[in-house]
């Protein structure tokens, strides 16, 4: 069946069995994984006490896996700190065309790596918004 989060799966796996049957498989004599502080992972981001917005700024924005490892890393983050992270992908141009009014509901603000011009005058932008609002900022460009 499906589930909700990958992080069930080995919970699931453990139940069937699997480890087990392998280890007969391989005629490997095993103690059995102690998976308490896994259940803690999958108990921290099914229940989360906190939420948190944080807006990622940047120029691919409409493809994003351009970020995975950025959002995979935030919601590690989520997970430890029990907080639900949300995350807003911003197009840097945007700002550029509208102004930081799309930053105003995030409570954190990503400006990840980039190349070229294109795009450079938003994250400055994003930048001193989040300087002059005190908002948290993690320049990964423009850092």
């Amino acid at each position: 069946s499906d589930v909700k989060s990958i992080y069930e799966i080995p919970l699931i796996l453990r139940g069937q069995g699997l480890g087990n049957r392998v280890c007969e498989k391989l005629n490997i004599k095993a103690t059995a994984a102690d998976l308490d502080d896994w259940k803690k992972v999958v108990q921290a981001q099914k229940n989360p006490r906190h939420t948190a917005t944080v807006a990622v700024v940047g120029k691919y924005v409409d493809l994003e896996d351009s970020y995975k490892s950025l959002s995979e890393a935030l919601i590690h983050a989520g997970i430890h700190t029990e907080t639900r992270v949300v995350i807003e992908y911003i197009d840097s141009e945007a700002i550029e065309l509208h102004g930081t009014e799309l930053l105003k509901k995030v409570d954190a603000i990503l400006v990840p790596g980039g190349f070229g011009s294109r795009g450079i005058e938003g994250k400055i932008l994003a930048a001193q918004y989040a300087r002059e609002n005190g908002i948290p900022y993690l320049g990964i460009c423009l850092g």
